[in-house]
């Protein structure tokens, strides 16, 4: 989102006499076109899938600006000062940004769960210092953080770059251009083309940069300076260049302008939220904002230009900071509360509100601020005032997320558990004490399929959050299997297995866990087994790959996971050489199928899916003396723990219908296909859910550390069950 001011002083920069010397209304109307795009695509309005563009349009708009008001600097002073640049963005920018931070601080504490404010606040603390696009970044390619809900923050991460861009920016050119003199005539030209040169350089490179990792970590490709500093760049050059382009006949301009405008909006419609981006994609948004600042300099008035230049479009685009900061809070923050989608109407209605909102920040923060009517506008105070400002905000939001932690209940010291010992059953007593412990588990060649409709289970007791519950609410978020911090379960970039061995590594018993991370939350139970039984465990998990010979979708790289079918075939390679005693295969089964340039959900195309574990079961059938598949955990509607925070009165209401959470026709499929292979199927379904509707807590135990995982506590808990339903290894025990 672009801080740049249009004025600066009543300005823009370019124009058809100098480049700055004329005031570019239809840029205002730009800056409509692009905070309008973001607006309706986040009030998830039909059809407009790519409104997310908006952003790369006011990232040209930024470069522009703001790379004119150096360049007039240089010519007129011969040299740039810095401290007075700083605190001229500092006024425009801090002053409504620090408000719309705590202000979205204090909405998330009314309407949001308890246990989902510390990360807030975490992300307030990253706004506020104009870093949160790398932590963004970094959420978005921890597999364990993924899951998380939106931000009401989420939108700071392009205020981040910006913030970075202008740290670097101006001490860029300072050098380039050689600054310390005053610029003579014949110097200028020597100037200009050194400084249009290193910009072309920044470009080049930046989208060089952009192209590679949109493919291989598109997050970082999203979300980070050195990749989107080509859109700022383009900018630049345009301001660079903006004498010349003044020099346009207006016909040209105006086509430029009306050719420009119609591929930023049709970025809007046609790309989609699939679509690699930035990448290629982003030179659609781009070079349409980089045609209209070129048209509109030659100072043409034609249809396209007057549009752009009426009242009502200048208006939205004087608000569109404010408007960017407060609509996304705004949008969000209702949803979360409600726990659901908001129809279209309600999603409109807060839409407005947003631009209510963002009238009244600009008028009562951002211009007084501005302007230098509360602060005054000298360098030395703004910059002191800005540096304050920042690190008080970042410390608001630390402050918020410790009492937002220390709001939960308290961890409660429990007896200590034997690593030499099977753990107690976690259905020792109670409506949860159904089926003997192997009663889900078949022997090798047969399966224990369940039926459509699954056993009668006894009703779900309910009752408060235990004050001993393991781990605790205030722990979840960092409860993890320990291959995550070894990194023996490794990332999605990786494509080769770390070789990582667990219990006694002198055994000859060697057992295998292979699989996505649904088999790495089967760690700690089979960790605690192998000390016991003594095996050699061997850990083969990668994220969101699933062990099924079958190419998949990775939506974090949005494209085929070309890192997970290399890791396959270097996991098969691996136990060629080991020659397991047994390999325990387990995976999600909600992947995206790949199959050419069309994509197919597991229920969507459970041909393809099947013979891809099918494929798995047999080349494992191979290289190992016996062979598990596991089916997959029921899965819960909520996040448990967050909504838990919320409902510590009732365990109940953060219950899943076992409808919901089962899909009785896969586990059924599995079965059936383990038992062709020769393979043990167990079905860890009434270990998850053995009650109705299916429990987020059992006994003690804090069922699950997200929607799809178990937390280690319990699937420690459950080593005892998945001990009786594993077939008898030989050389174990003792």
């Amino acid at each position: 989102m672009s801080g740049a001011s249009l004025d600066e002083g009543g300005r823009g920069a370019g124009g058809p006499a100098d480049a700055g010397s004329g005031f570019r209304p239809e840029l205002e109307g730009l800056r409509a076109v692009a905070v309008g795009l973001v607006l309706l695509y986040h009030a998830n309005v039909p059809k407009l899938h790519g409104g997310y563009v908006g952003v790369d349009v006011f990232f040209v708009l930024s470069g522009f600006l703001i790379t004119g008001l150096i360049v007039r600097e240089l010519r007129s002073t011969g040299r740039i000062d810095l401290p007075a640049f700083y605190a001229r963005r500092a006024r425009r920018l801090l002053p409504a940004a620090a408000v719309a931070i705590l202000g979205t601080l204090l909405l998330s504490a009314i309407l949001l769960p308890p246990l989902r404010l510390p990360d807030v606040t975490a992300d307030a603390a990253a706004a506020s210092l104009y870093v949160s696009n790398l932590r963004f970044a970094a959420q978005a390619t921890d597999y364990l953080a993924s899951d998380l809900a939106p931000s009401p923050l989420l939108h700071f991460w392009s205020l981040g770059v910006e913030e970075q861009f202008y740290l670097f920016w101006p001490a860029l050119l300072l050098v380039v251009a050689g600054a310390g003199r005053r610029i003579r005539t014949g110097g200028e030209a020597a100037r200009k083309r050194r400084l249009v040169v290193a910009v072309g350089v920044v470009v080049i490179g930046s989208f060089a940069a952009s192209l590679v990792l949109t493919s291989a970590a598109q997050p970082w490709a999203f979300f980070s300076l050195p990749t989107r500093a080509w859109e700022l760049g383009l900018g630049a050059l345009l301001a660079l260049e903006s004498a010349r382009l003044a020099g346009l006949p207006g016909a040209v301009g105006g086509a430029l302008v009306a050719i420009g405008l119609g591929l930023v909006v049709a970025a809007g419609f046609v790309l989609q939220q699939s679509t690699p981006f930035p990448g290629t994609a982003a030179l659609l948004p781009t070079v349409g904002a980089g045609l209209v600042i070129a048209g509109g300099a030659a100072g043409a008035r034609t249809w396209p230009a007057r549009l752009l230049a009426v009242g009502p479009m200048r208006f939205l685009g004087r608000i569109s900071y404010s408007l960017y900061l407060w609509h996304w809070p705004i949008l969000v923050l209702p949803a979360a509360a409600v726990d659901g989608d908001l129809p279209l109407v309600a999603r409109l209605g807060l839409a407005g509100v947003s631009v209510l909102v963002a009238i009244a920040s600009q008028r009562w923060i951002e211009d007084p601020i501005r302007h230098g009517r509360f602060v005054g506008r000298r360098t030395g105070r703004s910059l002191v005032l800005a540096l304050t400002t920042s690190v008080v905000v970042a410390l608001v939001a630390v402050s918020v997320g410790a009492a937002a932690n220390a709001s939960l209940p308290a961890t409660v010291a429990r007896a200590s558990d034997d690593p030499n010992a099977l753990p107690p059953d976690p259905f020792a007593s109670g409506p949860a004490a159904t089926g003997s412990p192997g009663s889900t588990g078949s022997s090798a060649g047969g399966s224990a399929s369940p039926g459509s409709s699954g056993p009668v289970r006894p009703a779900t007791p309910g009752g408060p959050v235990p004050a001993n519950l393991t781990p605790s609410l205030a722990q979840v978020r960092t409860d993890a299997p320990i291959l995550y911090a070894d990194g023996c379960h490794v990332d999605q970039a990786t494509t080769s297995p770390k070789d990582c061995v667990f219990g006694d590594t002198s055994s000859a018993t060697t057992v295998v866990l292979f699989g996505d991370s649904h088999a790495a939350q089967w760690f700690p139970a089979l960790d605690r087994l192998a000390t016991i039984e003594h095996w050699k465990l061997i850990p083969l998990t990668k994220s969101a790959c699933t062990p099924a010979s079958v190419a998949v979708w990775n939506p974090t790289f949005e494209r085929e996971y070309a890192e997970c079918d290399a890791w396959r075939e270097a996991v098969f390679a691996r136990l060629a050489t080991i020659h397991p005693t047994l390999v325990i295969m387990a995976m999600s089964r909600t992947y995206t199928l790949v199959d050419g340039a069309s994509t197919a959900t597991v229920a969507q195309r459970p041909d393809a899916w099947n013979a891809g574990i099918a494929t798995s079961l047999a080349r494992l059938a191979t290289l190992s003396g016996q062979v598990v598949l596991m089916g997959d955990t029921p899965r819960s509607k909520f996040d448990p723990p967050v909504c838990l925070s919320k409902h510590l009165d009732d365990v109940l209401a953060c219950a899943t219908p076992s409808a919901t959470a089962i899909v009785p026709s896969r586990l059924a499929a599995d079965a059936g296909l383990a038992a062709s292979a020769g393979a043990t199927f167990i079905d860890p379904t009434a270990w998850v859910c053995p009650t109705e509707p299916c429990p987020v807590v059992i006994g003690s135990y804090l069922v699950f550390r997200d929607s799809h995982h178990l937390t280690v506590a319990f699937s420690t808990a459950l080593a005892r069950r998945l001990l009786a339903a594993l077939p008898v290894l030989p050389g174990s025990g003792g």
